[in-house]
């Protein structure tokens, strides 16, 4: 896939995420792993500390990586949260690969589980 496909590919996730979560701001990959992570958790709070911020935004990476078999899920532990089994290494070369990979991920996570092939941004 090119730099601009995927540039445009997570323009449109950004604004979906926006949008359905009316934020000022253009989410950051983080902010939409966490969201990710939020899903997959299901269990929401009003807060969170920030320990539980951070293994909600993993679970969010796992989750998304685990399309491309970096990780498997093996379960819940007993607070309901799930269990992951890491298959193969994750070792982006350097950072630019690491977030051009996640992006790419969470593009397809969006596109397989939402209606956003013609999405626009709300106006």
């Amino acid at each position: 896939m090119e730099q601009w496909e995927i540039d445009f590919n997570w323009l449109k996730i950004q604004h979906f995420v926006k949008d359905k979560f009316k934020t000022p701001d253009l989410p950051k990959p983080d902010a939409v792993l966490f969201v990710i992570g939020l899903q997959e958790l299901g269990i929401f709070k009003e807060s969170y500390s920030h320990e539980q911020k951070l293994d909600i935004t993993t679970l969010g990476t796992m989750t998304v990586l685990s399309s491309r078999g970096y990780f498997r899920q093996n379960g819940f532990d007993d607070d309901g949260w799930p269990m992951w089994e890491n298959l193969i290494p994750y070792e982006p070369e350097n950072d630019t690969i690491r977030q051009n990979e996640l992006k790419i991920q969470i593009c397809q996570y969006f596109e397989q589980r939402y209606d956003i092939g013609d999405y626009e941004q709300e106006g």
